[in-house]
């Protein structure tokens, strides 16, 4: 990602390496230089992240510095609670991958790892929501060399086309010295380390859906002749039946 200035680009780099050549005391100085020059022209804006990373495949493992992503796949799902669509026609897309925090310490910048590209009408650029598969949480932590299988949610316009391929791109920091504590810490790069280009899995009504419990017939019954086949249920979100249990969503397998 990189600061735009009108019609040009100042790299955040380039930035960061003028604020690292001046003495401290004159820092807050440049920056107000800059800020003012730029004002005329909207302003030190944030330009989306574009896809000119390197491609891998799906289930190849992406050093993003304090976390390792490794992509599965992409999906298509209709209604989660309780995650909450802005209007009932929007659809949720999920990307499924195993993730594997890397730095020494727990991480709650779990919605910088990854980005969506080559979708039309994603709300929003960061995941709406991170999901463990294991138990189905919501959560915004992960701990240090404890892999987990995830899910990070997007919500899409029911008004966009529905995507048949996606691109899922993996960002990555850099340990780095801060420029103005000169602390040593990890810092956001602009560098999108891989994009993985998948197929989007349609699951809103996949007969591989969860089913709910209790679904499973007994044992030894059999349909009555001539009866209609009951319809395959969508992927289901449940919550926990517990007083003050963290919700749980329930996603495809």
């Amino acid at each position: 990602m990189s600061v735009t200035t009108g019609r040009g680009q100042l790299s955040r780099r380039l930035f960061r390496g003028l604020l690292d050549g001046v003495a401290p005391q004159l820092r807050w100085v440049l920056i107000g230089l800059v800020l003012a020059v730029t004002a005329g022209f909207g302003g030190l804006e944030t330009a989306p992240a574009e896809d000119k990373s390197p491609q891998v495949a799906a289930g190849v493992p992406v050093d993003g510095g304090p976390w390792r992503v490794e992509v599965i796949d992409v999906r298509l799902a209709g209604d989660l609670p309780p995650l909450r669509r802005q209007d009932d026609k929007n659809r949720w897309l999920y990307v499924t991958a195993n993730v594997t925090i890397t730095a020494n310490e727990s991480w709650t910048l779990t919605k910088k790892m990854v980005r969506l590209s080559g979708v039309e009408g994603v709300l929003t650029e960061e995941p709406y929501d991170m999901v463990l598969y294991r138990d189905k949480r919501v959560v915004s932590r992960l701990h240090p060399n404890m892999p987990e299988k995830v899910a990070f949610f997007w919500e899409q316009s029911g008004d966009a086309p529905v995507p048949t391929t996606a691109t899922v791109l993996v960002l990555g920091m850099t340990y780095r010295a801060d420029s103005f504590s000169s602390e040593r810490t990890w810092m956001e790069d602009e560098a999108v380390r891989a994009g993985v280009t998948v197929p989007v899995l349609d699951v809103r009504a996949s007969p591989g859906a969860t089913p709910s419990p209790g679904a499973t017939p007994s044992p030894g019954a059999s349909p009555s002749p001539g009866a209609t086949p009951s319809p395959v249920p969508p992927p289901r979100v449940a919550t926990s039946a517990r007083p003050g249990a963290t919700p749980t969503v329930r996603t495809s397998p």
